[in-house]
């Protein structure tokens, strides 16, 4: 075939491969652009609104002349549409994002020529993924994680009582009413009742504990304090003084959590901790491994790939920071952190494909039927059930995808050496 590919005197050529970038060039001629800009005229001309003339009706020439630049961009942009398609067939290259159009050229009686970038998956082999050295640390659960366990449990289940005729100190909750006064008069806004203090954290309201300490049930007390960045005087009244009762760690507390006794209590807590330890062991095995697979294998990475993952992963932060949108000087401090980590995912994507078709790893139509039936084993109504057939149905390329990559981690592993922590 040589350089060019040709059809009806159509051009093709690749002009540069780089990593995952392939610039390739494209030459229409210049009839064929004639004969495009030809049909637009007529077109133009049907639905062209020209004063003094009926619809249609108006000179070809005039049309031509006030319309010039939109036929010639509409012209581009049918080109491109029709042959940058038929480019990539011809010249073997299967994109991962749209390509772009780039150097539009155009000389009147000469062919149309512009070029195109197209981002395409990496050409590698895997290499090095089997005998994988991994350490593997087991965990135990001690006596003062235990403690500090139940210690939570305590804390999640404390209750406040309300003391006698103390003096606030920084153990105590406090309930307030408050109104706020700026130059000497009262601010609508800033009025509360009953707000619970806790004079041990931290407060919106810079000085307010501070403030508080030493004061006793119905005492009031100006408070000067920030707000809006002004001076305000709050004037603070404080109505109850409470403290913080934990639950003592016996019989009655073991049944308000379900259990006949301390040690059934106890037990309990040990063994889901002893789980979550094996989880954490297991979460770092195959951390090893997936970095080890990505020091072995730096293959290139399409860029928009890249960057899709990276605002995939923005758009979890968000949600898990409950954030509508991260500001401009919060995406210019997190993006180059992330940048990496969202490169190293991308990069494990196309490693486990390409593993599990050396080694001919395939999710089958049964390992599909077992998680879907995992998946309704947890499932709480009937409704829900359905949510997840539909989804299963949906989405049964991808969830085969997540089964085979999970099966090729467990190759993985099965073939690494693992050394005992």
């Amino acid at each position: 075939m040589g350089l060019f590919s040709t059809a009806d005197k159509l051009k093709f050529k690749k002009v540069k491969e780089e990593d995952c970038v392939v610039t390739f060039s494209v030459e229409v001629p210049f009839q064929e652009y004639n004969d495009q800009t030809q049909t637009l005229l007529m077109r133009f001309q049907q639905r062209a609104k020209v004063p003094g003339f009926r619809p249609g009706k108006a000179p070809l020439d005039m049309i031509k002349k006030q319309f010039s630049g939109h036929m010639k961009e509409e012209a581009f942009d049918a080109l491109i549409r029709k042959h940058v398609p038929e480019a990539m067939k011809e010249l073997n290259i299967q994109p991962v994002a749209v390509p772009s159009v780039e150097d539009v050229a155009y000389e009147e009686g000469k062919p149309i020529k512009f070029s195109v970038r197209a981002e395409v998956m990496p050409a590698f082999s895997p290499k090095d993924y089997t005998k994988i050295k991994v350490t593997r640390k087991n965990y135990a659960v001690s006596p003062d994680e235990l403690k500090k366990r139940i210690d939570d449990l305590r804390e999640a289940n404390a209750r406040l009582e309300k003391v006698g005729d103390e003096a606030i100190t920084k153990t105590h909750y406090v309930v307030i009413n408050y109104e706020g006064y700026q130059d000497g008069k009262p601010m609508p806004k800033a009025k509360g009742e009953n707000e619970l203090v806790d004079m041990s954290s931290d407060q919106t309201l810079e000085g307010l504990p501070e403030a508080l300490v030493g004061m006793k049930r119905g005492e009031t007390k100006d408070v000067p304090v920030k707000l809006g960045g002004k001076d305000t005087i709050l004037k603070t009244t404080v109505t109850e003084i409470k403290s913080k009762i934990l639950p003592p760690v016996d019989a009655e507390f073991a049944k308000d959590m379900g259990f006949e006794t301390v040690a059934d209590l106890e037990a309990k807590l040990k063994s889901v901790m002893e789980d979550e330890n094996k989880h954490k062991t297991e979460r770092e095995v195959s951390q090893q491994i997936e970095e080890a697979l990505i020091k072995a294998n730096k293959i290139p990475l399409p860029p928009s790939v890249v960057e899709a993952q990276l605002e995939h992963m923005l758009g979890r932060l968000k949600n898990q920071l409950g954030l509508k949108e991260l500001t401009e000087a919060q995406l210019t401090d997190i993006k180059p952190k992330m940048l990496p980590r969202a490169e190293d995912e991308v990069r494990i994507s196309y490693l486990l494909p390409a593993i599990a078709e050396r080694e001919k790893i395939k999710a089958l139509d049964e390992d599909f039927k077992i998680e879907l039936e995992k998946n309704l084993e947890a499932a709480e109504t009937e409704a829900k059930k359905t949510e997840l057939k539909n989804m299963f149905d949906e989405r049964k390329d991808s969830i085969l995808a997540m089964i085979r990559d999970r099966k090729t981690l467990a190759f993985i592993r099965e073939k690494a050496v693992i050394t005992e922590a």
